[in-house]
């Protein structure tokens, strides 16, 4: 069975499939120690980059939680829960690992999608009245917080 540090492992590692010129993230989905999907952030694997493909956001620097909506790339989230989607896999009372925290949409997603748990190595915040929604919605998570890898090396499910 794997532990929480190895499936961060796991996300760090499928961060490198990112294309996006700003930023590599990734996620994993679990339940009771079995990977159910993963998800890196960027764009169609038609194009070498989001820059290439037209990404604005991106172009201009993207500052982590300004501009999403002007951003052509997938986040590792989304694409973790659309491939749980695709291939049948109930996602309902799972964990999600993800290398950052996810944006406001993305953690509405997880929510909708019946993720339980939220856990994430770099953390961020929002520079406006976004952060009260955030936490707001954080907060009906069972376990929303800041994961070091350290704190969790032992820690198994």
């Amino acid at each position: 069975m794997m532990t929480h540090s190895e499936f961060f492992d796991l996300a760090r590692q499928t961060a490198g499939n990112s294309n996006c010129s700003s930023r590599q993230v990734g996620a994993v989905i679990a339940s009771h120690g079995v990977v159910l999907a993963e998800g890196f952030n960027g764009v169609s694997s038609g194009f070498s980059n989001c820059i290439v493909a037209g990404c604005e956001r991106c172009a201009m620097g993207g500052a982590t939680g300004i501009g999403y909506d002007n951003c052509i790339c997938i986040h590792a989230e989304q694409r973790a829960v659309a491939t749980a989607a695709a291939n049948g896999t109930a996602v309902s009372g799972s964990f999600l690992y993800i290398t950052l925290r996810p944006c406001l949409q993305c953690l509405l997603l997880v929510y909708a999608a019946g993720i339980r748990q939220v856990r994430y190595i770099e953390d961020w915040r929002y520079p406006d009245n976004r952060e009260q929604s955030y936490r707001t919605l954080a907060a009906r998570f069972d376990l929303f917080e800041h994961f070091h890898k350290a704190a969790v090396a032992a820690e198994r499910f």
